[in-house]
């Protein structure tokens, strides 16, 4: 009884509480204020060919999809010719043109959808090379925009956002790279292989052969989860005993899903000068986190209604590890969906109706409940707007935050952002269901497959990267349509904060008066999370009755 009272407190206050010191150590990296690799960071940037001039909203935009671009297809070319790459011992071979296309489309975007199983599907080269390079200048990528944003707000009567070569390899170089040594080393001590060595093949109980599975683990497991990748190592990720094997790891693991989110939020306050209103957001993001941990634990605690007669044992085990059991395991899912990870430790296709529901709206929300490193904040900032917005015509006045006056400019980016995740669930996922293929694709009638496809999409459109099992991801159409799915969630969002950071950026900023909506304080916090959950629930309440819910009141009544 205690565990569910202790572990989810705990979880919280361990990612809060390094939060402000965080945020501010990442203010100073990039304001150019810690500069203990100066050299390295030197080398770098001329590497890249910058010499630090800072950028309009569009310059920056540009280097960015660039940037971005051409990651894309230097990771496309390495799986395709995975077969002829070294540091492949098993001799996998190359990945089709559809998976690859979609693999190297995931870990670009940051969501790190794997429609294949990671230790029978890549190999070293692919893995170390490909996609644990992506897994740090995503998420890099991610936070250079959110502080492009932060500039765009602090700043006034300027075009200047900021440079972005250089924000992305002042977060790789004095944040990513050492918090994800020091996770590596951690994981290595607890268990978690780092090696080179070609898989063991061993006997088993019943005297077959079998091979057990190696490889360099520990270094993209580690920044997987501080970057808010969430892809694995090992096909069933986190689960997996040698990605995940000790009590200790898990909550390293765990933890490390939402500290660099919740920091970034300080990092808001440092820039506008206003910990108060930073403090209120994070406030916001922690009462929903709060809210998902106890429905999501509430429900698995329950036996499922149509077993319940078999079995005294409380809570739900089917899809857990015996290892975490129904506590842990639903913190982790809230976490990994709140987050833009899509990391799991437990099956999530066998979580209760209502349970696995909690993720699915954590996504559909657009993942600002601390969500990605970077993606999580921006995209919150875009619920503030609105929320400022619309408490301005109420009491008709003028919205103005934090004295700077907002217009039909940046509201109409404001709407096109919120057009994402509709789009990309409903439309495309509306589309896949119409596939003369789709029952088989799905893999289940009835509201739980409805439930599967509206998560994978959510997935897809959030940049999680999680899934429900049995959903076909591998196949042709799937791979094209979700990797869309996946550029519409990641550049749909970051392109229109660009365009409103410029916007920001250039208006003056006004004296502060008494009618001005205050963005601090209970009123502020319960606007924002009342107009959070009004976007989402507005959007997707129908889908998700026919879904989830639907699948609970069909438990409750006995049918399967």
């Amino acid at each position: 009884m205690w565990q569910e009272i202790i572990y989810p407190v705990a979880f919280v206050l361990l990612v809060l509480l390094p939060a402000p010191l965080l945020g501010s150590y990442m203010y100073r990296v990039f304001e150019g204020k810690s500069r203990w690799l100066a050299p390295v960071e030197r080398a770098t940037l001329a590497c890249c060919g910058t010499d630090g001039r800072e950028q309009d909203w569009k310059s920056y935009a540009l280097s960015l999809l660039a940037f971005n671009g051409a990651g894309f297809g230097l990771l496309f070319l390495i799986l395709m010719a995975q077969g002829l790459l070294p540091l492949n011992p098993q001799q996998l071979p190359g990945l089709s043109w559809q998976l690859a296309f979609n693999t190297a489309v995931s870990f670009m975007t940051n969501t790190n959808w794997q429609a294949y199983s990671g230790e029978a599907s890549l190999s070293y080269f692919s893995q170390m090379v490909g996609l644990t390079t992506q897994n740090f200048v995503s998420a890099a990528t991610g936070a250079a925009v959110a502080i492009a944003l932060f500039r765009g707000i602090a700043r006034q009567q300027t075009t200047h956002l900021g440079n972005f070569w250089q924000d992305l390899v002042r977060f790789c170089l004095y944040v990513l790279l050492p918090m994800a040594l020091i996770l590596a080393l951690l994981l290595v001590w607890q268990g978690v292989p780092q090696s080179l060595s070609a898989y063991l093949p061993f006997h088993g109980l019943e005297g077959q052969e079998q091979l057990l599975p190696l490889g360099p683990a520990a270094s993209q497991i580690a920044i997987k989860q501080l970057g808010s990748n969430g892809g694995g190592f090992f096909g069933i990720n986190s689960a997996h005993p040698f990605e995940n094997p000790t009590a200790l790891s898990n909550w390293l693991e765990m933890v490390a899903l939402l500290t660099l989110a919740a920091a970034m939020v300080c990092t808001l306050g440092r820039y506008v000068k206003d910990l108060a209103h930073s403090r209120a957001i994070l406030i916001a993001m922690t009462i929903m986190l709060v809210l998902g941990l106890c429905l999501a634990i509430g429900q698995e605690l329950k036996p499922d209604p149509a077993l319940a007669h078999l079995t005294s044992e409380a809570g739900n085990w089917e899809g857990k590890e015996s290892r975490f059991g129904p506590v842990l395991s639903s913190i982790w899912e809230v976490a990994t969906t709140s987050a833009s990870n899509g990391s799991v430790n437990a099956m999530h296709d066998s979580f209760t109706p209502l349970g696995g529901m909690v993720g699915m709206i954590n996504m559909l929300l657009g993942e600002v409940i601390f969500g990605g490193v970077g993606a999580g904040i921006y995209g919150m900032m875009l619920f503030v707007l609105l929320t400022v917005f619309l408490c301005g015509l109420m009491v008709g006045r003028t919205p103005t935050y934090l004295g700077k006056r907002l217009g039909i400019t940046e509201m109409k980016w404001v709407v096109a952002s919120m057009l994402v995740m509709p789009v990309g669930v409903l439309v495309i996922g509306g589309i896949t269901l119409l596939m003369p293929n789709s029952a088989t694709v799905i893999g289940h009638d009835g509201p739980h497959g409805l439930s599967r496809l509206i998560y994978a999409y959510a997935s897809a459109a959030g940049n999680n990267g999680s899934a429900f099992g049995g959903f076909a991801a591998a196949d042709n159409w799937q791979c094209v349509a979700i990797g869309l799915a996946m550029l519409l969630g990641r550049f749909g969002y970051i392109i229109p904060v660009l365009a409103i950071a410029g916007q920001l950026a250039r208006a003056p900023r006004q004296e502060r008066s008494e009618g001005d909506f205050p963005v601090s304080g209970p009123l502020f916090i319960t606007l924002l999370i009342v107009t959070v959950l009004l976007m989402g629930g507005l959007s997707f309440l129908p889908v998700l009755a026919l879904g989830p819910v639907a699948e609970h009141l069909s438990l409750l009544g006995g049918a399967f």
